[in-house]
């Protein structure tokens, strides 16, 4: 939900530069705009250069050892071996298991794939990230102008973030399938009319 929070809050701060760098009087907003993109590409690159290994990465890889230090530094604390044995016998386990890719197509993980599958086949009929990408484009086709389209795609961006910051402080108290249903109700009565 952080992820998602923290995707939503970005495109609504982009959609905030691109209406105040329209107003430049110069016409050189557009370089600033594009320029500020690639910021949070460098603070991934950066922050990634410091991001950890995974301990069930390096068990997968057999390195134990390392493994256990990792997760040492992790968890702050020497009191891992509880967790790092079930880390190894599920690494373990997962080693027995022949045929993966055949095993998903069994009638008990059926219901699983179709809703893998679907879920996002969905969320992309929707046409949510055309409208995310190209709102400033989509509003001035309407008959938008430039600033208001900017405007209505800035709007946009907010009422995702604000929904997404609704659904975090909901979805604990109501769950995630009542969400889940009544949000595909939404969008499915949103696409009929």
């Amino acid at each position: 939900m952080l992820f998602q929070l923290a995707i939503t809050i970005g495109i609504f701060v982009a959609n905030i530069l691109n209406y105040l760098f329209a107003k430049m009087e110069n016409g050189e907003g557009w370089r600033y705009s594009l320029g500020l993109a690639g910021v949070p590409a460098i603070m991934i690159i950066i922050g990634a250069m410091f991001l950890p290994e995974s301990p069930n990465s390096l068990i997968e890889r057999g390195q134990a050892e390392k493994a256990k230090e990792e997760l040492i530094k992790i968890r702050g604390t020497d009191d891992v071996d509880e967790e790092f044995k079930d880390l190894v016998v599920a690494s373990e386990a997962s080693k027995q298991v022949k045929h993966p890719w055949s095993s998903l197509l069994k009638s008990e993980y059926r219901p699983h794939l179709t809703m893998a599958i679907a879920i996002p086949f969905f969320q992309q009929l929707t046409g949510m990230n055309v409208i995310t990408f190209y709102a400033p484009v989509l509003f001035k086709t309407i008959g938008f102008g430039g600033t208001a389209s900017l405007m209505s795609a800035m709007i946009t961006g907010g009422c995702n973030a604000l929904a997404t910051l609704v659904s975090i402080f909901t979805v604990d108290k109501v769950g995630r399938r009542k969400l889940f249903l009544e949000g595909g109700a939404q969008m499915f009565i949103c696409q009929v009319y």
